[in-house]
């Protein structure tokens, strides 16, 4: 039953983590699309143009690398508490 808890908080922090990390990732990504779209046309503002770009620039988001990496939140805690729990029962 002990289990079963540490494992339903473990799950819940690394969610909360995970889902912190994604969005700070796509909110970064945003930010420097944004950022180069008023490199290249300063003045305009927030037009629908500059929309369409960043939409374009965040389509791909869920296949990027850096969320790939960022499931590893789930993976790597996980692997560790096992790697614990079977050298600490090793008899």
């Amino acid at each position: 039953m002990a289990l079963i808890r540490l494992w339903l908080i473990v799950f819940a922090l690394q969610l909360a983590l995970y889902l912190g990390l994604r969005i700070s990732i796509r909110l970064r990504q945003v930010r420097r699309l944004e950022a180069r779209w008023d490199s290249r046309h300063s003045g305009q503002g927030d037009t629908p143009a500059r929309r369409a770009f960043v939409a374009r620039g965040t389509a791909g988001f869920g296949r990027s690398l850096q969320v790939r990496l960022a499931a590893l939140v789930f993976v790597l805690p996980t692997l560790a508490i096992l790697g614990i729990v079977v050298l600490v029962n090793w008899q």
